[in-house]
């Protein structure tokens, strides 16, 4: 994706574990994006089962197919209704060294990650937004230019926090 979604909705909850923690351990999401494009985001973190022989996981749908994320690190995408499998990695590195040493490596370099900023920020977005969405509990509004929602001051609140001085952000940014 190349913009944020301009609606949101998120319905979870929690179920399996107690302690100190706001985000629920299952929830579904939707995204719809201006072009009427939809992504649906499946989180069951603490299920005693798996999809497709992954531990829990994630898994993303899309139009022409789906993707499972193991919380291992591993992937499988299924494609078609016949669900052929695609690209996946069930076996083999977990990402995050990989990650790493490709940041450091373009730190020396000046050339841009694999994971630009820009990818990450829209990535990190759909954590964010849907998280929102299912705090405030309905259906919300986004103005991917502006990010800001539309007509909602609660949702916009939590788009950020206040600081600690002294690690404050400066506005503008």
């Amino acid at each position: 994706m190349e913009t944020h979604p301009i609606r949101i909705t998120a319905h979870g909850s929690r179920i399996a574990l107690d302690g100190e923690r706001e985000f629920p351990d299952n929830m579904m999401v939707a995204y719809q994006y201006a072009d009427d494009k939809v992504l649906l985001y499946e989180e069951r973190a603490w299920t005693p089962y798996g999809l497709h022989g992954f531990d829990s996981g994630n898994a993303f749908y899309g139009t022409e197919g789906y993707m499972i994320f193991s919380r291992r690190g591993y992937f499988q995408v299924y494609l078609g209704r016949e669900e052929e499998k695609g690209p996946g990695m069930a076996e083999g590195p977990r990402g995050h060294p990989e990650h790493m040493n490709n940041f450091l490596d373009c730190v020396r370099s000046r050339e841009q990650p694999v994971a630009n900023a820009e990818v990450a920020h829209l990535s990190c977005g759909l954590v964010h937004l849907g998280e929102i969405a299912y705090r405030v509990g309905r259906v919300l509004r986004f103005d991917p230019a502006k990010e800001q929602f539309l007509d909602d001051a609660e949702a916009d609140k939590l788009l950020t926090k206040e600081y600690r001085e002294p690690w404050s952000m400066p506005d503008p940014v």
